[in-house]
């Protein structure tokens, strides 16, 4: 196991980064690795994997060995319907046991999966099925409408889904190269004329480990809650793969988002560690979260906006504890981040930035051999003054590119 997992120090960390580490967390080489394995199979015994608050209160708390075993009915059936390696598999499914077994599954069968955010009409479903050129789409409900919209391709219900599985197996053997194609993650649109699906491969797990340990600072014992639809880059790499391949629980939120279940959730699953949009905080304000419902907190980070200085100063005197921004892009990964849970790393508001001094300063130590933008030559996140929002004074991390802005299904 990776001496990096254990390190909550940031001058520590600036000493004992190394790319080659983060290979050392996984069972996988640069040859052979499966996400799905990385993120599930490998953590049977560690219990609980998912907490799912929904918005008509129910919880759902699935163990890893759950997942496993309904993500391997799930490989099986996309093998006997004809799903060959490489073949997109769209899901359009809320957070569930049903979502993340069946982007799991697909993950083991070899296929490529492709979440697809819930609320999108059918025109939005429609641009991302011609470009990517699903052979199966899974869909919440309204099958039937789905199926006479795309009648060429396979459309499972949900409750279909749970209904096929049951005569499948459940083991499947994953064999994936860690450059094989695995997830095809849409872009908003909002920086390009159309939607574009960024092309992630199954050794992402190990760029996305910069996020984890340093964007939302998980570490193992953490009780961690990410609300961000999994469709999207923030909750599906910082809200669940990253999470689950470290084997710490995913928490997540399904369904019409109402800030008092939020709260909810925050109680009931006793989190310590919360990453959300600005928005959502926010929106836990309006809901009346207190200084005694946040007691459990010890680490806050937020990315996808910039966070007002009222939400900020609200959030450290209720919590306790600064936010911590991160910024990053679907193509590239995390670039600026704030090290949540480092004590001696300080976060600082926009309007209070000084260059960077000397170790053991307030202002925290200096990272050698920077390039002019600040960032270390070798690629370890390092110091800089520009923030990545308006209240944060933030560092950056230079993480390699795993994906290419390629048209998926060109």
């Amino acid at each position: 196991m990776s001496r990096l997992l254990e390190i909550r120090s940031y001058p520590e960390a600036l000493r004992a980064f190394r790319w080659d580490a983060l290979w050392d967390i996984f069972d996988g080489d640069r040859e052979r690795l499966n996400l799905a394995h990385e993120c599930v199979d490998r953590h049977v015994d560690r219990g609980t994997a998912l907490r799912i608050k929904h918005a008509d209160g129910r919880t759902e708390e699935p163990s890893f060995g759950e997942l496993s075993e309904w993500s391997s009915r799930f490989a099986n059936l996309l093998e006997r319907l004809g799903v060959q390696r490489g073949d997109r598999v769209a899901i359009m499914l809320e957070p569930s046991l049903s979502f993340y077994g069946a982007l799991f599954g697909t993950l083991k069968r070899g296929a490529i999966a492709v979440p697809l955010f819930t609320l999108f009409g059918p025109d939005g479903v429609a641009l991302r099925v011609d470009d990517c050129r699903p052979r199966v789409l899974l869909v919440e409900r309204e099958a039937e409408r789905w199926r006479a919209r795309f009648p060429h391709l396979v459309v499972l219900g949900a409750d279909e889904v749970d209904e096929r599985l049951a005569g499948e197996r459940d083991r499947y053997a994953p064999s994936t190269g860690a450059g094989d194609l695995a997830v095809f993650q849409y872009t908003s649109g909002t920086t390009r004329a159309l939607p574009a699906a960024i092309r992630h491969t199954h050794r992402a797990v190990i760029t996305v480990m910069v996020a984890a340990l340093y964007g939302v600072g998980l570490e193992r014992g953490d009780r961690y809650f990410c609300p961000s639809s999994p469709a999207w880059g923030h909750g599906l790499w910082h809200g669940t793969i990253a999470p689950l391949a470290l084997g710490i629980p995913v928490g997540s939120y399904a369904g019409k988002f109402h800030g008092a279940r939020v709260l909810e959730a925050l109680a009931e699953f006793e989190i310590t560690n919360l990453a959300a949009a600005p928005t959502v905080y926010r929106m836990l304000r309006e809901a009346g979260l207190t200084a005694a419902g946040a007691r459990s907190l010890r680490k806050l980070s937020f990315t996808g906006e910039p966070m007002d200085s009222g939400t900020f100063e609200w959030l450290e005197q209720t919590v306790g504890r600064r936010p911590c921004g991160m910024y990053g892009s679907t193509e590239v990964g995390v670039i600026i981040v704030n090290y949540p849970g480092f004590s001696d790393f300080e976060v600082r508001r926009a309007g209070r930035w000084r260059s960077s001094a000397t170790a053991g300063s307030r202002s925290g130590p200096v990272s050698p051999a920077r390039s002019r933008c600040g960032a270390r030559a070798r690629g370890f996140p390092s110091r800089i003054g520009a923030g990545s929002t308006r209240t944060d004074t933030s560092t950056t991390a230079a993480a390699p590119t795993t994906s290419s802005s390629r048209r998926a299904g060109r």
